[in-house]
C-alpha cells in the first residue's frame, strides 16, 4: 500500500532520530558506566590502601606486635564498608578474622571462599610483616549507595532519551507538514501539466532553497511546454494554411479544365506546375528543418574559408542586387572555420535573400565578417522596411511572417529564418536580430571557430 508523502517523511525522520537518540543514549550509558566503574575502582583501591596503612600504624604503635583489640576495630569498620578482613602474619598464620556471628551480622555472605578476594602485603622497610586479605561480593566493590546512584543515573538517561524522542516526534510532524505541503502541490501541479493544463503556476512560498528551486524548475517546465504546445498548434495551422492555398488553386484549375470551363492551355499548365514546385519547395524545407533538429542530417564539417564562401553566395545574387540597384558593402577578413559549408551557405543565402527582398530600390546592404576571440561573427545589415517590435521575438519561429500578405506576394513561406536558426544552433552557435520598423534590420550570426 502506497504511503502519502507526509507519512513517508515522518517515518523516515523518526527512524533517523530514533537511531541517533538510541546511539547517543547507548554511548552515554556506556561512557557513564565506564567512568563510574573507574571511579569505584579508584575508590576501592584507596579504601584498601587506607586500611593497609591503618594496620601498619597499629602494628608500629603496638611495639611491633598485633593487638587483637585494635585489629578487631579495624576489621569491624571494614565490614561496614562491605569488606571482610583476614589478617595473616609473616608465617601465614591467621592473626585475626571475623567470627561467624560478627560476619553474619555485618553481611549476608555465607561462604567467604566464594567471594572476590584482594590480597595486600604489609611491609616495613621492604620487609613483609603480614598480609591483609580483603573479600567482597562485587568485583569493583560497589556499595548499596553506588548501585543506587548508577541505577538512578540510568533511569534519568532513559527519561531524557524518551523526552528527546517525544520532542523529535513533534518536530518530525511539523517539518513533514512544511515539506509535504509544497511537494503535494508540485505533484498535483505536474499531474495538471501532464494532462495539458498550463494555465497555473506554483507559488514560491517555502523557506527551503531546494524546494524553491524545484518549484522554479517545474514552473519553467510548464512555461516551456505551454510555449511548445502553442507553437505546435500554430505550426499545424500554418502548415495546413500553406498547403491548402496552392492545393485549392490546383484543384479549382483542374476541375475547371475537366468540366470544360477553362481550355487546357500551356499558360495554365505552367501556372499549375509553379504551384506544385512551390509545394515541393515547402515540403523540402519542412523536411530540412526536421532532419537537422533531430540530427538525422549529420553535419559534415571541414576547414572552410568563410570569406570565399560569402563571395560565392554574393555572386549568385548579383543580378538581384543590380535589378533593385542595391548598394552592397562587403567587409570581411580571412577566417578559416570548422563548419559544414553547404549548411552555412544556406544560412548566408537565406539572410541575404531576406535582406534583398525587404530592401527598397536603391537601398543598401552591409555584410561584415570578423573574428572575435574564439568566435566568428557574421552580420547582415540592411536599411529596408524593418520588423515591428512585437514580431521580433517570433521572427525565427516556423512559418512566422510579420506581414503574411506581403510575404506571400514575394514568394515567402515564413520558414527561411527558422532554417537559419536550426543550422546555426546545430553548429553550436547563436543568431539574433536587431530591427526597427522603417529603419532597417541587422542579423548577427555567431559561430565557434573550432567546433
Amino acid at each position: 500500500m502506497k504511503r502519502q508523502i507526509r507519512t513517508q517523511l515522518i517515518i523516515s525522520f523518526l527512524f533517523l532520530v530514533l537511531l541517533i537518540v538510541g546511539s547517543i543514549s547507548l554511548m552515554t550509558v556506556s561512557l557513564v558506566s565506564d567512568h563510574f566503574d573507574k571511579y569505584v575502582q579508584q575508590k576501592h583501591d584507596t579504601t584498601l590502601t587506607a586500611y593497609k596503612n591503618e594496620l601498619m600504624v597499629s602494628y608500629l604503635t603496638s611495639n611491633g606486635t598485633w593487638k587483637q583489640s585494635k585489629v578487631k576495630k579495624i576489621g569491624a569498620r571494614a565490614l561496614q564498608d562491605g569488606l571482610i578482613l583476614v589478617l595473616k602474619d609473616a608465617d601465614n598464620k591467621i592473626v585475626w578474622e571475623p567470627s561467624q556471628t560478627l560476619l553474619h551480622k555485618a553481611t549476608n555472605a555465607k561462604n567467604i571462599d566464594s567471594m572476590n578476594k584482594t590480597t595486600e602485603a604489609i611491609k616495613i622497610n621492604s620487609k613483609q610483616i603480614a598480609q591483609a586479605q580483603f573479600s567482597h561480593n562485587d568485583a569493583l566493590g560497589y556499595t548499596r549507595h553506588d548501585v543506587a546512584f548508577i541505577n538512578d543515573l540510568r533511569i534519568s538517561l532513559a527519561g531524557i532519551s524518551a523526552f528527546v524522542f517525544l520532542v523529535a516526534i513533534i518536530i518530525a510532524v511539523w517539518i513533514a507538514r512544511d515539506l509535504s505541503k509544497p511537494l503535494r502541490q508540485i505533484v498535483s501541479f505536474t499531474h495538471a501539466v501532464a494532462s495539458g493544463d498550463y494555465r497555473n503556476q506554483l507559488p514560491q512560498q517555502t523557506q527551503i532553497v531546494e524546494i524553491n528551486a524545484l518549484i522554479n524548475v517545474t514552473n519553467e517546465l510548464s512555461r516551456q511546454l505551454s510555449k511548445n504546445q502553442a507553437l505546435r498548434e500554430r505550426l499545424s495551422s500554418d502548415i495546413a494554411h500553406e498547403l491548402r492555398t496552392p492545393l485549392t488553386t490546383i484543384q479549382g484549375s483542374l476541375e475547371a479544365m475537366i468540366d470544360g470551363i477553362w481550355p487546357i492551355s500551356e499558360a495554365r499548365l505552367v501556372s499549375l506546375n509553379d504551384e506544385v514546385i512551390r509545394l515541393t519547395h515547402l515540403i523540402n524545407n519542412i523536411e530540412n528543418i526536421a532532419s537537422i533538429e533531430h540530427s538525422e542530417d549529420k553535419l559534415i564539417k571541414v576547414d572552410t574559408d568563410l570569406s570565399k564562401l560569402i563571395q560565392q553566395v554574393l555572386s549568385n545574387f548579383q543580378s538581384n542586387l543590380e535589378e533593385k540597384k542595391i548598394t552592397l558593402d562587403y567587409h570581411t577578413e580571412k577566417v578559416i572555420a570548422v563548419i559544414d559549408p553547404d549548411k552555412i551557405n544556406q544560412v548566408i543565402t537565406n539572410l541575404l535573400s531576406n535582406a534583398i527582398k525587404f530592401t527598397q530600390t536603391r537601398g543598401k546592404i552591409i555584410i561584415k565578417l570578423k573574428r572575435i576571440s574564439d568566435n566568428i561573427v557574421l552580420t547582415v545589415e540592411d536599411n529596408g522596411s524593418g520588423i515591428a517590435e512585437k514580431d521580433v521575438p517570433h521572427i525565427f519561429d516556423h512559418f512566422y511572417m510579420a506581414d503574411p500578405a506581403r510575404n506571400r506576394q514575394q514568394g515567402g513561406q515564413g520558414i527561411g529564418l527558422a532554417i537559419v536558426k536550426t543550422i546555426v544552433v546545430a553548429h553550436g552557435g547563436s543568431v539574433s536580430v536587431d530591427s526597427k520598423l522603417g529603419i532597417g534590420t541587422i542579423f548577427t550570426v555567431k559561430l565557434p571557430l573550432n567546433n
